[in-house]
């Protein structure tokens, strides 16, 4: 309408920033000359736009001022909050209530991946099959990023289990997110009303100790609060601040298993494995405090703190290579390669001598940065190792992709071993492999002298285990490496007298 009021070539001239550019007046003079009809038409949709953009925002607000959650339309914290108090106060325990934590197992990887706009559709998607498979009188509501609360009253124990594996079955289907199909799983606490908690703070602590026992057996799976949580909520609390302090005072202490050439007598390597002695809880093992570390962010440190001693013990026992266990997160960390290679400077060995001996789980999560990670630290010098070989499916097709210079036969075939049969045509296959790859092969969990010998005629290049030691402290290793140097020496002296006497 405004196009046909006005001609086409009329114009309208006006000034872009009075004041000048950046303290310029002369700028102040530059003029613009546009078509009437396209600058009216231009200013019309810019306030179209405006209006559409701040209604927007007014319903969104307006949602938000009504307890529900933007994306899902499902009540969110606050809301819910008020809703599961009320429930408890009516909650006795012959009609007790259940409260249900529910966590979108790996999410971030989505959101990472496939972008936030995936992420959101797959927690829309996830809400919608949650609300097929429960009650009309439940309540599910969105109370985290990825987390979701859901409330169901007058129900007994045995169909809180159900509802849980009704919500995981609900999981097996892919989510179409647009681009990408994804497959989504849950980790699922159950805490109940009176036993578990009478008031919202300790029923909601309850729901989430038994979520956090879910995700860490293993995630995809349902967990019920029990009162042994919270005792061991307080424990991993407690060695988590005692095991923070070990670190920094330099506390932990580090043993070396030898690693023992194929004629069983010869020591040619270590591996660091390290040990804590709790002021209270005395001598603790790795699976005590090593779970602890990586729920709780110390891993890292943890495992800095026992490369940077492995390699400045190395420097006591020239000529032999040191193995070091790297865990997921810490080869995961931005600036490990640096932190590595400014280990082995300050050390002073030479690289070749170190091993870092990674498992699969290194390797699946992100196999493209793991290979340019693993290429890295090669460059450096360093050898790489994969540990618990033929424990995964995948190992095979990792030792096709990655440039390892060591495998390290799973313990689990050794356990299990019989001279004959499948389990020794599988460790035969595993050492011609590794042998026509141009690889080390190493056998660990060796205890038994009819291993020994069978490794031996398999061609295994190296061995590990309590037949031939524990592990030692770096004081015994000391004494070890003077016997097998005296050894040496002795046999040298041996071979001059025949040649002499010859």
């Amino acid at each position: 309408m405004v196009g046909a009021l006005l001609p086409a070539a009329s114009l309208v001239l006006f000034k872009l920033a009075p004041q000048g550019f950046a303290g310029n007046p002369a700028s102040a003079f530059l003029v613009v000359a546009l078509p009437l009809s396209s600058f009216l038409l231009a200013v019309f949709l810019w306030r179209a736009r405006f209006r559409i953009h701040h209604l927007e925002a007014k319903q969104a607000e307006a949602i938000q001022s009504a307890g529900l959650d933007p994306l899902s339309g499902l009540p969110n914290r606050l809301f819910f909050d008020k809703i599961l108090k009320s429930a408890i106060a009516k909650a006795t325990p012959d009609a007790p209530i259940a409260l249900i934590a529910i966590d979108i197992d790996r999410f971030k990887s989505v959101n990472d991946s496939h972008g936030h706009l995936a992420g959101d559709r797959l927690i829309v998607g996830i809400a919608e099959r949650i609300k097929r498979v429960i009650r009309e009188g439940d309540c599910l509501a969105r109370v985290g990023g990825d987390e979701f609360a859901l409330l169901l009253s007058d129900v007994p124990a045995a169909k809180c289990a159900a509802t849980a594996h009704r919500l995981h079955d609900a999981m097996l289907a892919p989510f179409d997110l647009g681009r990408a199909q994804v497959n989504a799983t849950l980790s699922v606490g159950v805490a109940l009303c009176p036993q578990d908690g009478d008031s919202r703070a300790t029923l909601t602590q309850a729901a989430d100790l038994a979520l956090y026992r879910a995700k860490h057996e293993g995630r995809n799976r349902f967990a019920f609060f029990d009162k042994t949580m919270e005792q061991k909520l307080h424990l991993g609390m407690t060695i988590e601040d005692d095991l923070r302090k070990a670190i920094a005072n330099d506390e932990l202490t580090i043993l070396y298993q030898p690693l023992m050439a194929s004629c069983g007598t010869r020591i040619q390597g270590l591996e660091a494995l390290v040990r804590w002695t709790h002021h209270e809880l005395g001598l603790m093992k790795p699976e005590e405090f090593i779970p602890v570390a990586e729920s709780r962010g110390l891993i890292v440190p943890l495992g800095e703190w026992v490369l940077r001693r492995a390699c400045a013990d190395a420097r006591r026992w020239p000529g032999l290579r040191m193995a070091v266990n790297v865990s997921p997160v810490q080869f995961r960390q931005r600036g490990f390669v640096e932190t590595v290679r400014k280990i082995i400077a300050s050390s002073g060995i030479d690289p070749s001598r170190l091993d870092l001996e990674l498992t699969e789980g290194v390797l699946i999560q992100d196999a493209e940065q793991a290979e340019n990670v693993i290429m890295e630290l090669r460059a450096l010098g360093v050898r790489m190792g994969l540990d618990d070989f033929g424990s995964g499916y995948s190992s095979m097709i990792y030792l096709r992709r990655f440039a390892f210079d060591k495998i390290k036969i799973d313990r689990a075939f050794l356990e299990t071993m019989e001279m004959s049969g499948e389990g020794a045509i599988i460790l035969e296959s595993i050492v011609s492999l590794g042998h026509a790859l141009g690889l080390t092969v190493t056998a660990e969990g060796v205890e038994h002298k009819e291993q020994v010998e069978f490794l031996q005629s398999l061609g295994t290049d190296e061995m590990q285990g309590y037949y031939f030691d524990p592990p030692l402290p770096a004081e015994v290793i000391d004494e070890r490496m003077s016997l097998q140097r005296w050894r040496d020496l002795d046999g040298d002296v041996k071979v001059v007298r025949a040649r002499s006497v010859a």
